[in-house]
């Protein structure tokens, strides 16, 4: 018999049977919750009432006809009395998307953003179990560059609608995000980046090009739950909208393959729909992590993801993707060396200064000792700024 499509094959260490029956699916990523949807696709259990967990929103319809529309590595999708859809989330992920809703200064500040939040749910224990929206059809993306950058638009307006809520920079946790998924996948690839400080943390929205509808002939994103590989591997971290922006460029990059032209042009709508300061040189600098680093980021989360969902053929696609982030490394590692000759300028000086006032060396040696290396250090700037990678 054939598992469902939400059921992770490729990492389980039980059989659904069994993980049901205990209330926890244990993989070789860890564990979580799991729960017993099946009565919900019937439509008695959905007027009956809830005996755990929370439920919220206008839930005071009574339910008549369940149909199911789709099933994926999500969890599954169907309609109630063709008048909402509702998303069936079978593993205990997280509850990013029902907070969008409940928390009512992120629900206020979304309002006329194109992003459909559900109207009502259930959720247990920190865990989204159902999700219900005003009735939808999903958009298949029709992978136009116009329409990806109508996206990118949409989600800097999304974002910058947030920025009330962002927290400061992160760096440790988010590299420390890299080096968990790095550990499990064993990967032969190994990144940490000092991001800048104008880099700061968002409350999570998941969006993606397979995840939209059109509401009054607007593309709207419809928010989905955390991954099951990152709510494995992965403590619950606020990212920057860049990293948003980049999971998006790879979506589109493993449908359609991108050039330098399209990245860039990505990159440019999107800093002219958030605050400055996030797409700043500095902020983009690859040296620091940018653009660069976010992609590294999106590829190992797919990689985890195919490897729990046993998708041989990404799996295939996101390693040799990693391959070749080597010898952008190696570039980064040489740059670091140039970058060191600063120190040794600044150590040049310093010396010249002090053999100066102890009457060490001659004032013309001292002289000749403090421009040498004033000019290293000016080189060892350039050489770093002008070999920094493009941030596409």
């Amino acid at each position: 018999m054939d598992e469902p499509a939400w059921w992770p094959s490729g990492i389980s260490l039980s059989s659904i049977d069994e993980s049901v029956s205990e209330g926890t699916v244990r993989t070789s990523f860890g564990k979580t919750t799991v729960w017993d949807f099946e009565p919900y696709l019937q439509p008695s259990h959905w007027n009956s009432s809830l005996e755990i967990g929370v439920q919220w929103g206008d839930w005071n319809f009574e339910v008549q006809t369940v149909e199911v529309q789709s099933v994926t590595k999500n969890g599954l999708v169907v309609t109630l009395n063709d008048a909402y859809t509702a998303s069936i989330l079978p593993f205990g992920v997280g509850d990013d998307v029902s907070r969008l809703y409940r928390y009512e200064p992120w629900n206020s500040a979304l309002v006329g953003h194109s992003v459909l939040l559900p109207i009502a749910g259930w959720t247990v224990d920190g865990n989204d179990r159902i999700l219900v929206f005003p009735r939808y059809e999903l958009k298949p993306f029709d992978g136009q560059t116009s329409t990806v950058m109508d996206l990118t638009r949409t989600i800097g307006g999304i974002h910058s609608a947030l920025v009330g809520f962002s927290t400061p920079n992160t760096e440790r946790r988010w590299n420390d995000r890299l080096k968990a998924i790095e550990d499990e996948l064993k990967t032969k690839t190994m990144w940490r980046a000092p991001h800048a400080n104008t880099t700061v943390g968002l409350p999570r929205l998941h969006l993606s090009i397979d995840s939209l509808t059109e509401v009054d002939g607007v593309l709207n994103f419809v928010p989905m739950s955390r991954s099951l590989a990152e709510h494995l591997l992965c403590e619950n971290d606020r990212l920057p909208s860049l990293a948003t922006l980049m999971m998006l460029e790879h979506q589109w990059a493993r449908r359609d393959g991108l050039s330098e032209q399209q990245r860039q042009q990505l990159l440019e709508t999107w800093g002219a729909s958030v605050p400055v300061d996030w797409s700043s040189r500095t902020a983009l600098s690859t040296v620091r992590g940018g653009a660069w680093v976010w992609r590294y980021h999106a590829t190992l989360l797919e990689l985890a993801q195919a490897t729990a969902f046993a998708e041989a053929s990404i799996k295939e696609d996101c390693q040799k993707w990693l391959r070749d982030v080597s010898r952008l490394q190696a570039h980064l590692g040489t740059l670091r060396m140039w970058k060191s000759g600063q120190w040794v300028g600044f150590t040049g000086l310093a010396v010249a200064f002090f053999s100066y006032r102890l009457d060490s060396f001659l004032p013309q040696q001292s002289l000749a000792l403090a421009v040498l290396s004033f000019g290293v250090v000016v080189a060892s700037n350039a050489v770093y700024r002008l070999k920094d990678p493009k941030a596409y």
